[in-house]
């Protein structure tokens, strides 16, 4: 029973030829075929060979698997059927500076160092922590009544002019 093998990381220049020559000396190799894009006709850089047995399949895939072909080190894995591969939405993406933390090395300016954005040199918000403001309130609240007030306004947020107790908010023309 034939076997088909994927081949990733192929040369934009590797033909089909060339990869059933490679191949031909692990046994008896029934089909090579280069990807193609539809419409340019231009290697996409992966194939598909079908290996005669499952033996000639084991010893190809130790045989070339991590080596050298047209310039371009390629892997090679047993193909799995239409389908059953992980599923994207199509024109799926990662955002750059997205998923989890980077653990190693310096972080990388213009990618949010693993928190999600790419801001450049945009410092990241600090702690909330650190957020508190006077009198224990996070910043950007209203200071609680009786706290610390601004100069020149009343304590208590009454009027200036208070009214007497029987004016009722009737007001006379003097009052205006």
């Amino acid at each position: 029973m034939a076997v088909k093998l994927f081949v990733g990381g192929l040369s934009f220049s590797t033909t089909n030829e060339g990869l059933r020559e490679a191949f031909a000396r692990f046994g008896v190799v029934e089909s090579a075929r280069v990807m193609t894009d539809r419409e340019t006709g231009r290697s996409r850089g992966f194939a598909f060979v079908e290996m005669a047995t499952a033996e000639e399949a084991e010893r190809a895939i130790a045989g070339l698997n991590g080596t050298t072909l047209d310039g371009r080190m390629i892997r090679i894995d047993k193909a799995m059927p239409r389908g059953t591969g992980p599923v994207r939405p199509a024109g799926y993406r990662p955002a750059p500076g997205g998923g989890p933390p980077r653990t190693g090395g310096p972080p990388r300016p213009g990618y949010g160092q693993g928190r999600g954005g790419g801001y450049g040199d945009r410092p990241a918000a600090p702690p909330m922590e650190e957020q508190r403001g006077r009198g224990g309130q996070r910043r950007g609240r209203k200071p609680e009544r009786g706290g610390d007030q601004r100069p020149g306004k009343p304590a208590g947020g009454r009027p200036t002019k208070q009214r007497r107790s029987g004016d009722r908010g009737r007001r006379t023309w003097e009052d205006l």
